[in-house]
């Protein structure tokens, strides 16, 4: 049963409350200042803004331009997670660390005591396009929303942080490293990926998901701490879009996640960004083989397997 029920709460309008702006930044130093700017400015007509960015694992200037951006803009701060790859492998864990610290801070951090909606943002060139307006469509919506989510203008790219009972059940990229044995990699990568890929055009209103992102989410503060991030699968061990083990949660305890196909933050996701893929499972590609070799036999799935690597 779920412990709370959106059609029991309210709105509070832009005009009335206070939201913080949040992300996890790596090597940022060249853009950060601009999507900061750009993404306060998208969130003006809100009573009051703050900022918080927890940095970890940067190479170039970025810890010293989120110091300048303390001094240059009201209500920012930041904190720096250092040098997290020494400690934890995974990416995915490491991203996740840092947005539960922005959980502990909404949650602990007397600064943040009254902050009624958090915008998490990818923070390296995803929201160039968000506007006033864009945000202020989110709270025309007649949906009773707890998480609402961006989309872009070309293909919806976030398909790995996606989860929708008919549109994206299952993990993307653990489907296609099971079905590169069945299919090959191109196709497997089409039908898995890239067939999910589509274009939601702005007029579709929002869209239910179990999990979404799309390098925006704006969160209800309650539903905001309702749970915590993960990068890694529980029980099965393979890396995970964080997002996914967090909606979980939230879902669990019956807040309802929205698509806003309105919300355009970017036209396509940017040429200079890297697609998230996770590293292949050895314990999946163990049992590809296996699999493969039981339906094709062992001679001629070796040589499928020797093609793959020329």
């Amino acid at each position: 049963m779920a412990l709370f029920s959106s059609q029991h709460s309210q709105r509070k309008p832009i005009a009335e409350s206070k939201i913080l702006l949040a992300g996890p930044v790596r090597n940022v130093a060249s853009i950060i200042q601009h999507e900061v700017e750009t993404l306060v400015a998208s969130l003006g007509n809100f009573k009051e803004i703050h900022c918080f960015v927890v940095e970890s694992d940067s190479s170039d200037d970025t810890v010293k331009k989120l110091e300048e951006l303390q001094e240059k803009i009201k209500n920012f701060s930041f904190v720096s997670a250092g040098k997290l790859s020494d400690k934890y492998t995974r990416r995915t864990d490491r991203i996740a660390l840092c947005r539960n610290l922005v959980i502990e801070a909404v949650n602990t951090d007397p600064k943040f005591a009254d902050i009624d909606y958090v915008a998490m943002a990818d923070l390296d060139g995803m929201n160039g396009l968000v506007t006033p307006d864009k945000i202020a469509d989110c709270w025309a919506a007649d949906e009773s929303w707890d998480v609402i989510t961006a989309n872009q203008l070309g293909d919806y790219y976030d398909i790995w942080a996606l989860r929708h009972p008919d549109w994206c059940p299952v993990d993307c990229w653990q489907q296609k490293y099971a079905l590169e044995a069945v299919i090959g990699d191109g196709p497997a990568g089409n039908l898995a990926v890239s067939a999910r890929q589509v274009v939601l055009d702005p007029g579709l209103g929002l869209i239910e998901v179990d999990s979404a992102f799309g390098g925006l989410a704006i969160y209800r503060r309650q539903a905001f701490l309702a749970g915590r991030y993960a990068g890694t699968d529980k029980r099965a061990g393979f890396d995970v879009a964080d997002h996914v083990p967090f909606h979980e949660e939230l879902r669990a305890k019956g807040y309802k996640i929205y698509i806003n196909s309105a919300l355009i933050n970017c036209a396509r996701y940017p040429d200079a960004l890297e697609l998230p893929i996770p590293p292949r499972p050895r314990g999946v590609f163990i049992i590809i083989k296996k699999l493969g070799r039981l339906a094709f036999g062992k001679k001629r799935f070796n040589k499928y397997l020797d093609s793959m690597k020329s």
